[in-house]
């Protein structure tokens, strides 16, 4: 056996040895490297505990498949690479397939597949497609099922955000996947064990008005309706040991309690049980309108002969002391927004018709928020109705974040004001509107300071039943400034309410829903899955203009430097090797 013979053999079993020890380490190891920038593919470590506690399979079943664009196209491979990760730290538990809903040419079995996927909670998305013949429609699912142990959740991978392009809407949905993946699997994995209450008793919002919400919410959590009434222990428990009845430990019912559009006076009993419940631990959501004015009001009046015309009286609800001290102020006054949801206004006859045209009521701003904060971060727009401007207020030791702001163009109108429809015939002076991004909601996290704190008797102050506490631990607390946030529209007639964000005048779908979701789910949800939301990624968009001036040397490049470098890389692999091999 010649030396070079040899050599040859030891270095293909050094070779194989080090191939099957790699293999080996492999099998005890696990790692996923992301070279991206933005390291798109990493999961949170949320999300890799939610995956790794997986009892038995999921099976996803995603609509992306067939001729679609570009746009479509990259939204189908993001979201196989998504998957390939869950699947990947599942260990195999997670299973996908990709489906094309539409594949079938029998009309009547591709409707029926369509009004199946309906029914589960996926909505349609039309494409306009361009080819030589013109342009045509196609619907697409832009969505997924997943299914855990006969549970089946749906999933919206498209998201829709009103007046963005298509660019923004598709990154926007990319952003989320992640997200919307666990979440789901969060929901279809884990038991209803946190608890929500919606407080009522003083004139709070009714079941009716917030149905959709509540409903919503039944899908994550249990969800009740509270009545205080004076009752200390309506929000928490008291447990007694001891022959002198001590209280060893006081534990709230409730993970989040929501205030939902109260219009009459809250009584101090009622303010010590909320305070004393956010002592304890427990998070809230306010949603408080601070000057009583609706459109019920102005249309009763227009049906009458008061022109068109209402009045917004400040509401007395005894909370400014209580709000002041958790570190918001919201103030009595009236946002009008030039970016602004549209209304109906009977603008004349034609024929025996009446003519309706759209006007822009700057009393129903349209908000964003452009921080990138988890709850609002790809949200779509939300309409508000007859908000108030909030301060923020005390110091520095609590973080006060605003999560829904109106636009640059904004004005404020102290109450009382009156609030007539006639203004829908004038021009707005653009110049009065010098304000800009004022806080609708505010995010407040940290450690509060009762409101009752160096105010009580020294019998309630000493009490063992009630065991007041001056200082909450970190928690957090929602104040948004307009109760119809969260309102859906209710039919009293017919007892039928309509989704939440619906505009009846429109016919236009807001982020209300998904909004208020996403914000009780971050007070709510200890596992941290929001916060994968927080991703970005970068737009890479391409030149168009610069592709189309320099196609040609564009596609010659492409087209000849691959080929150029694969002849050179021959050329000196035959040169190595003559040099190598030559007979000496």
């Amino acid at each position: 056996m010649t030396s070079n013979k040899r050599k040859d053999i030891v270095g293909f079993l050094i070779a194989l040895l080090v191939i099957i020890l790699i293999n080996f380490i492999g099998t005890k190891l696990f790692h996923r490297f992301d070279l991206t920038t933005e390291k798109r593919y990493s999961l949170s470590q949320q999300t890799i505990d939610l995956i790794s506690q997986l009892q038995d399979d999921v099976f996803v079943s995603v609509y992306l498949k067939g001729d679609f664009p570009a746009s479509f196209k990259r939204l189908q491979n993001e979201t196989k690479e998504m998957l390939d990760e869950f699947q990947a730290y599942s260990g195999g538990k997670i299973k996908f397939d990709f489906i094309n809903p539409s594949e079938n040419p029998d009309i009547k079995e591709r409707d029926r597949v369509y009004k199946n996927l309906y029914k589960k909670g996926l909505r349609p998305t039309d494409l306009n497609i361009k080819d030589d013949d013109g342009v045509s429609k196609k619907v697409v699912w832009p969505g997924a099922i997943m299914a855990y142990q006969e549970q089946e959740v749906a999933i919206q991978l498209l998201k829709s955000q009103v007046g963005a392009p298509p660019e923004i809407v598709l990154n926007q949905s990319i952003e989320s996947l992640e997200y919307e993946l666990a979440f789901a699997l969060k929901k279809l994995t884990t038991p209803f064990i946190q608890r929500i209450a919606f407080i009522e008793g003083h004139g709070e919002l009714n079941k009716f008005e917030t149905a959709d919400m509540v409903g919503s919410l039944r899908e994550f959590y249990d969800v009740e309706r509270v009545s205080l009434n004076g009752n200390i222990n309506s929000l928490a428990e008291r447990r007694y040991i001891g022959k002198d009845s001590a209280v060893a430990r006081i534990s709230n019912f409730f993970d989040a309690i929501v205030i939902a559009k109260p219009d009459s006076i809250f009584n101090e009993k009622d303010k010590f049980i909320i305070d004393q419940y956010l002592m304890n631990g427990g998070k809230i959501v306010w949603l408080i309108d601070q000057v009583e004015v609706s459109m019920d009001s102005l249309q009763r009046s227009s049906s009458g002969n008061s022109r068109n015309t209402t009045l917004a009286m400040p509401k007395q609800l005894n909370l400014d002391d209580q709000l002041f001290q958790y570190g918001v102020r919201i103030n009595n006054d009236l946002i009008q927004d030039l970016r602004a949801a549209p209304i109906p206004v009977v603008s004349g006859q034609y024929g025996t018709q009446v003519r309706t045209e759209f006007f822009p009521w700057l009393y129903f701003p349209l908000l964003f928020s452009k921080n990138d904060h988890p709850i609002n971060k790809n949200m779509d727009v939300v309409k508000a109705e007859f908000a108030s401007s909030i301060d923020l207020v005390g110091g520095s030791e609590l973080k006060k974040s605003v999560i829904l702001s109106t636009s640059k163009k904004t004005k404020t109108v102290k109450a009382p004001t009156r609030v007539s429809l006639n203004m829908l015939g004038f021009e707005p002076n653009e110049d009065q509107f010098n304000k800009e991004s004022v806080p609708i909601g505010v995010l407040v996290e940290g450690e509060f300071e009762s409101i009752y704190k160096n105010r009580l008797t020294p019998n309630i102050l000493n009490s063992k039943q009630i065991q007041f506490k001056e200082r909450s631990p970190k928690t957090q607390q929602l104040f948004f400034s307009d109760g119809d946030l969260i309102r859906n529209e209710y039919n009293e007639n017919s007892n039928e309410f309509m989704a939440l964000g619906y505009d009846r005048y429109t016919r236009q779908m807001y982020g209300n829903k998904d909004f208020m979701l996403q914000a009780i789910n971050f007070l709510v949800d200890e596992s941290g899955l929001i916060l994968s939301k927080s991703k970005s990624f970068k737009i890479r968009l391409l030149d168009n203009e610069y592709i189309d001036r320099k196609r040609l040397l564009i596609q010659t490049l492409n087209t000849a430097i691959p080929i150029a470098l694969v002849m050179l890389f021959g050329t000196l692999l035959f040169i190595i090797r003559k040099r190598k091999f030559a007979v000496k």
